[in-house]
């Protein structure tokens, strides 16, 4: 096959992808800032915090409501979870010890139930839940007690003899409350915390909904896009050796240094002088993003002081610049200048223009300093 046949069809390739279903990206929350993943045990306190009827978010029994509720749709046939009332009369338990050192994850207690929580997410549904079932049986504490069984999990699957409830059918239920109260209570920051919680949970599930189509067709075509992906590497790699080669004759008394970085999973190709005394340089940005352009990014290092980064200001944010910021504890000045219309064979123009205006900087006014 051609090498113009090869691109032919990794253009069908590609243009296809764009086409392909992808899944909403969750919204972010406190939960998810930061975070490294979802862990079951802190998730389970937060729902044992609101479970608890009489708890410090003052919100009574929404979270059980919204809890009967999900069981009652995800276990129609299921006549033993209507209660007259759903109200916790202690304090959830956590991590409660059977009689062999098993421990279940969440334990909550009503006028005539009693509710074992058993919450599984990344985990296989393998715990000893034999030994649950007889920990609550034998207990002379619940005899009187209607006891409900539940597993908590993505598909809400469970084994015989216990409910099962999966989180999208909960957070449902959930949502729907938290709708409601937001009307009917004042806005307190629990009422936002449990917002915030359910959304986290929201984005925890949607996580492995990537489309089947989606996957398939990726998985069929693996060698086809990892050949564009090499296709690509060599082509910016080529592109930064023909830029430093412009950039080089444009500054022929100058040792320039280039380095290929990637923000955003673009490529920024980043340019110095050997004689600058700091780690100042200009980027050239192939900002491919959604609605964004390529753009000149170039950064001023080592600003000591307020009077520094308004001399900085004046002598390089000119007319183009689009937008400056501070990084590094404020001792890294940097600039935006985009490209009106990018054309690769006179990128580099304005690259060069870029570079002799910190070149300015660097080697004139810093130098005053």
């Amino acid at each position: 096959m051609s090498e113009f046949m090869e691109i032919n069809q990794l253009k069908k390739i590609i243009e296809h992808i764009k086409t392909l279903p992808m899944p909403e990206t969750p919204e972010p929350t406190i939960f998810s800032i930061g975070s490294r993943g979802y862990y079951e045990n802190p998730t389970s306190d937060i729902l044992a915090f609101f479970c608890d009827s009489d708890g410090a978010h003052g919100l009574g029994t929404l979270m059980m409501e919204a809890l009967f509720e999900a069981l009652a749709t995800a276990n129609s046939k299921s006549a033993n979870i209507h209660f007259d009332e759903y109200a916790t009369i202690s304090e959830p338990a956590r991590e409660v010890s059977t009689k062999n050192n098993k421990r279940i994850d969440l334990l909550l207690e009503g006028n005539d139930w009693v509710m074992v929580i058993e919450n599984k997410i990344y985990h296989q549904q393998v715990n000893p839940f034999k030994t649950y079932k007889q920990h609550i049986d034998s207990s002379n504490e619940f005899k009187e007690k209607e006891p409900l069984y539940v597993v908590l999990s993505p598909n809400g699957k469970a084994p015989s003899g216990w409910l099962g409830l999966s989180y999208p059918i909960l957070l449902d239920s959930l949502r729907k409350k938290l709708a409601n109260a937001f009307i009917d209570q004042p806005l307190n920051k629990w009422l936002v915390l449990l917002r915030e919680f359910t959304l986290h949970l929201e984005g925890i599930m949607s996580k492995s909904s990537m489309p089947d189509d989606t996957v398939s067709y990726v998985l069929d075509n693996l060698a086809a896009i990892k050949q564009a992906e090499d296709i690509k590497q060599k082509v910016i790699s080529a592109y930064q050796k023909e830029l430093l080669a412009k950039v080089q004759d444009a500054f022929p008394d100058e040792q320039v240094n280039t380095k290929l970085h990637h923000w955003h999973g673009y490529p920024a190709l980043r340019f110095s002088f050997e004689s600058w005394e700091t780690k100042s340089d200009v980027a050239l940005f192939l900002d491919g993003r959604k609605d964004k352009r390529f753009c000149i990014n170039y950064y001023a290092f080592n600003i000591k002081t307020p009077e520094q980064a308004a001399i900085a200001d004046e002598v390089l944010k000119e007319r183009d610049c689009s937008s400056s910021w501070t990084e590094g504890s404020g001792k890294i000045k940097g600039y935006k200048s985009p490209y009106e219309s990018f054309d690769k064979d006179t990128a580099h123009e304005f690259l060069i223009a870029k570079l002799s205006l910190l070149d300015h900087f660097e080697t004139k006014v810093r130098r005053q300093w």
